[in-house]
């Protein structure tokens, strides 16, 4: 009886733990489907930045409440940056201009981009790019 208990208890958590890391998920017939893959915040030690053009900081580790890797249907895989209030009113005025650049860096050294809005979540900014791409700047990042 107590390794069915056992048993059953495994079996839970691994269930539990087998749906942590779906967020929004359409069926086929949707016009989305999310998976977020991974998150993690960025330790404080990161010397990481959303830069215009000029090298002028936009965002900083402060404005990012954490970092994503997302596949989505439509827009493939991609590296989402969920921000504070404040970092998703600072995006919104550096993207008015329509020739703005963004871009990350980490220790002033450019590692992805362009930096732009999500057009479904207000408070998030994305970095489209290859699979492997978009891992690395995720494990760069965090």
């Amino acid at each position: 009886i107590v390794m069915k208990k056992l048993f059953c208890l495994m079996l839970c958590i691994g269930l539990c733990f087998s749906f942590v890391g779906c967020g929004r998920v359409g069926d086929d017939s949707g016009e989305y489907r999310i998976l977020e893959l991974t998150e993690n915040k960025i330790p404080d030690d990161r010397e990481f930045a959303v830069v215009d053009k000029d090298g002028d900081e936009i965002l900083t580790n402060a404005d990012v409440e954490k970092v994503l890797v997302v596949f989505e249907k439509s827009k493939d895989r991609y590296l989402e940056l969920r921000l504070t209030k404040d970092g998703a009113k600072k995006l919104k005025k550096a993207l008015k201009p329509k020739d703005a650049e963004l871009s990350i860096t980490l220790s002033g050294e450019k590692i992805a981009g362009p930096v732009i809005a999500d057009d479904v979540e207000e408070n998030s900014a994305i970095v489209l790019g290859e699979y492997e791409d978009v891992m690395d700047w995720f494990n760069a990042i965090t």
